[in-house]
């Protein structure tokens, strides 16, 4: 009987979680996922219950335990890869949380980002970061104003705050380590990127106490092991914790400056990694950490398409336009190719390189002659676009050019829509031959972190067994369809200024 130790990782994403199987060669042996209902209170507002993704965490795992008992067995190091901006805050007695987990999407705290923009210049420098609801601090401050006005819980040590990787660390270890990682810690408008810890001075701005936060430790560390629970056996250590895009940044194995990926799940998230040295941009990119091996810091620049896979689940689910998302790329096939609609996917407001919250979906050209087709296409074409302005940002901030980028996530399965992105961008195109990048990543980590595997054995960007779509249009006709995407942004821009 096959004795080798097995990963497990925890991959808990904003509409599922997954738990996975992985064996020291980062091939993934067994997976379970189970959905995570989305809340939305008011407009603009997105929360999870994090009671609820605790509970999923448990029955994912318990599924691989019944479904795959030897590979259960052999488990021997945990990896955690999260949805990253999302925030709890928590009763440490009992674990309960003081309000719904305020997930990354929400939109709730527009309004103080404006009224504060006197700190974006200093968010900025110190945490490559812009003042935006997208970010942790401002969901900290809202549920610290809103259950703790006075502070006097925090001040008495009564409650913790997070992000999801916290959370989960903190309950598996029988609420003995309270951690975050470098990457979960730059996401938060808390943490200064060229020291990698909290900055004082953003804590006092935003008025959270550093008591209530987690310490920041490497990607790679012993995170504390498990304790006390009931679906995995005792003293399992947690060896690697990164956020989901760059965890899927390692599961590409791009570590080296200039390698870059792009994940598209709820939305798109492109990263280039940019080496140990921070680069400013003057572009919108943000400038974030990567996941890390030791204490030096690794840096990367980062764009954020907010709608990209939910896009098309608006489609199916809100509009009824088709009843499976696979349909999607049937319906652009049959479109008519010469339609001149233009789809801004802005169900969340428009991040990189606009951040504007105020920004909505919006549909132009319409005509007697579109059709559902016409408008999936479309659909697709904005999300394409949208990775076409994070590329040219990323050309006007770094020497290095983005020749090739590696893909992944559950609109990648679409071939139609994978050709669309390479001929938007005017790049290379390298999909996965495995979808679970992040997954891969988050394991990788833990492996060297439990001396299971080392970093050396995973620096081929390229996935040899995925495929390669190379850009196969008239850059005269793609030049005419970005002028025309950029005109439709720059006339939204207008309309916003006036309402």
């Amino acid at each position: 009987m096959n004795s080798d130790p097995i990963i497990l990782v925890i991959d808990q994403g904003t509409t599922s979680t997954r738990a996975v199987l992985m064996d020291c060669s980062a091939n993934i042996i067994a997976l379970s996922s189970a959905p995570i209902q989305q809340i939305y209170p008011k407009t603009g507002w997105v929360e999870h219950n994090a009671e609820q993704i605790w509970d999923s965490v448990k029955s994912t795992i318990l599924t691989l335990k019944k479904d795959h008992p030897n590979h259960y067995s052999r488990i021997a190091s945990i990896g955690i890869t999260n949805q990253r901006e999302t925030t709890v805050v928590w009763d440490k007695s009992n674990g309960k949380p003081l309000h719904n987990a305020i997930v990354w999407q929400d939109t709730r705290t527009s309004d103080f980002c404006k009224e504060n923009m006197h700190l974006d210049d200093k968010i900025r420098k110190k945490t490559g970061l812009l003042l935006n609801p997208y970010f942790s601090a401002t969901k900290i401050r809202w549920i610290l104003e809103t259950y703790d006005p006075q502070r006097s819980l925090c001040n008495n040590n009564k409650i913790i705050a997070g992000t999801i990787d916290t959370y989960l660390i903190w309950k598996l270890s029988g609420t003995k380590s309270f951690y975050t990682d470098h990457t979960n810690g730059s996401r938060t408008l808390l943490m200064n990127i060229h020291i990698g810890d909290w900055d004082n001075e953003l804590l006092s701005d935003f008025n959270i106490p550093k008591n209530i936060l987690p310490e920041i430790k490497p990607s790679v560390f012993n995170f504390g092991s498990t304790s006390g629970i009931d679906f995995l056996p005792e003293g399992i250590p947690i060896m690697g914790v990164a956020g989901d895009q760059q965890a899927s940044l390692v599961g590409h194995r791009c570590h080296s400056p200039g390698q870059a990926k792009c994940t598209f799940g709820t939305g798109a998230f492109l990263l280039s990694h940019t080496g140990d040295s921070p680069i400013s941009s003057d572009t919108g990119l943000l400038t974030t950490l990567a996941a890390t091996t030791g204490h030096k810091l690794q840096y990367c620049l980062e764009g954020s398409v907010f709608i990209a896979g939910a896009a098309v689940q608006w489609l199916r689910d809100g509009l009824g336009i088709f009843k499976t998302a696979s349909e999607s790329e049937t319906f652009s096939l049959e479109s008519d190719q010469s339609s001149d609609i233009v789809f801004i996917p802005a169900l969340s407001g428009l991040g990189c390189p606009y951040w504007n919250s105020d920004f909505q979906g919006s549909i132009l050209g319409l005509t007697r002659k579109t059709t559902k087709k016409e408008i999936t296409r479309a659909s697709l074409e904005g999300v394409t676009h949208q990775v076409a302005d994070l590329l040219e940002a990323i050309a006007v901030n770094f020497s290095n050019p983005i020749k090739i980028l590696a893909i992944d996530g559950g609109m990648t399965e679409n071939k139609f829509f994978n050709q669309l992105l390479a001929n938007t961008t005017g790049v290379y195109i390298q999909t996965s031959a495995n979808a679970e990048m992040t997954s891969i990543g988050a394991g990788i980590l833990a492996g060297i972190g439990s001396g299971l595997m080392k970093l050396d054995d995973f620096n081929t960007p390229n996935d040899p067994k995925g495929r390669m779509y190379k850009p196969d249009v008239k850059s005269e006709i793609m030049l005419k369809k970005r002028n025309r995407w950029k005109k439709a942004i720059k006339s939204l821009e207008e309309f916003y200024k006036l309402t």
